[in-house]
């Protein structure tokens, strides 16, 4: 291996959590001219990654040993791959995702996915009539039949008829329809918000392992922010004085081949990580699309946190951040008057 592919599939992988070697196969298989770290090739591929980040934030009930239940990325030009953590995490996930009709047209989840594929160790889920595609991994087969039973069993009511994508997997339900067309119609002035600001989270969710390989990050949660621009608001929790702090989140993302077109827009908080403060970077693009705000605190976790899952988690810390030269003081003065 030459030493750039080298340096190429040693940085890829602190975004994905791959192998060096998988990273340099993923690398090998793109056209010469694509980004190491590809880009959804469609629009409802992208609004899906980012549909998907969101819920991965959003409903968070346990800890797990990785910020947020997803140990590896594998990005894909016409598709995604996320090894999931656990059989437990796995079920919240499908729960969230999975479409189960509610009351009065409300659908839960996302309209017309369905499992369309399973086998030794995964499950692929499409939403069908798009050229969409989720692959979620790392468990086997009786462990993916487990979290599908427990997630069924979540639900107060486990009505097969109320399960969409259970009791119609070839087709989208009535329920469904109803609800796509009443909060996702594509003339709708925030749906089109919305979609022209996916791009950000499908970015993040390619780039989900920056996490836990550049930071001292152990719980991660969020949620869709209101306004003119889409906006993701990130909550993010570190370990105190030990390991990077979030300001190499920051940096990862500002790099400028395999981060975000990105930069930041305001930065308040302490810049000196290792006095244990509170810190907020507030970044957007230049577009004016999306905005992403990083809300990182300094902790020790909670009495929820088993003291064996605490121990692996520091066991996982990264003993270096991403670029030394990007510290919090240098991200600060790159906000000019906005820094506060």
């Amino acid at each position: 291996m030459s030493t750039m592919r080298q340096d190429v599939s040693l940085l890829r992988r602190r975004y994905t959590g791959e192998s060096v070697q998988q990273a340099r196969r993923a690398i090998d298989l793109l056209d010469p001219e694509a980004p190491p770290i590809p880009t959804a090739i469609t629009g409802d591929q992208e609004f899906l990654e980012a549909r998907v980040l969101v819920s991965l934030l959003e409903f968070r009930n346990h800890y797990t040993r990785y910020p947020l239940g997803i140990a590896t990325v594998y990005p894909e030009p016409d598709g995604i791959v996320l090894r999931v953590e656990s059989e437990e995490r796995a079920a919240e996930i499908l729960f969230n995702l999975l479409p189960t009709y509610v009351s009065d047209h409300e659908v839960h989840g996302v309209p017309g996915l369905r499992i369309t594929q399973r086998d030794q160790t995964a499950v692929e889920l499409r939403v069908l009539g798009a050229p969409t595609r989720l692959r979620l991994t790392g468990l086997p087969a009786t462990h993916w039949r487990n979290a599908v039973a427990r997630m069924i069993g979540n639900w107060i009511d486990p009505n097969p008829k109320l399960l969409c994508w259970q009791s119609s997997p070839n087709a989208w339900t009535d329920a469904e329809r109803a609800h796509h067309a009443r909060w996702e119609d594509v003339n709708d002035e925030f749906t089109q918000k919305q979609r022209r600001g996916a791009w950000l989270g499908s970015g993040l969710l390619r780039r989900v392992a920056l996490l836990h390989t550049v930071s001292n990050t152990f719980f991660v949660d969020g949620y869709h922010g209101g306004g003119d621009t889409a906006r993701l608001v990130l909550r993010s929790s570190h370990v105190r004085g030990e390991g990077p702090g979030p300001h190499n989140i920051v940096a990862a993302l500002a790099h400028p081949v395999f981060g975000l077109p990105l930069c930041l827009k305001r930065f308040r908080g302490d810049t000196d990580e290792s006095l244990g403060g509170d810190q907020q970077f507030v970044l957007g693009d230049q577009g004016k699309t999306a905005i992403l705000d990083l809300r990182a605190e300094s902790e020790r976790p909670d009495s929820r946190l088993e003291p064996e899952l605490w121990q692996a988690i520091l066991g996982r810390l990264p003993e270096s951040g991403f670029m030394e030269r990007l510290s919090p003081g240098v991200l600060a003065g790159l906000c000019g008057l906005g820094a506060a």
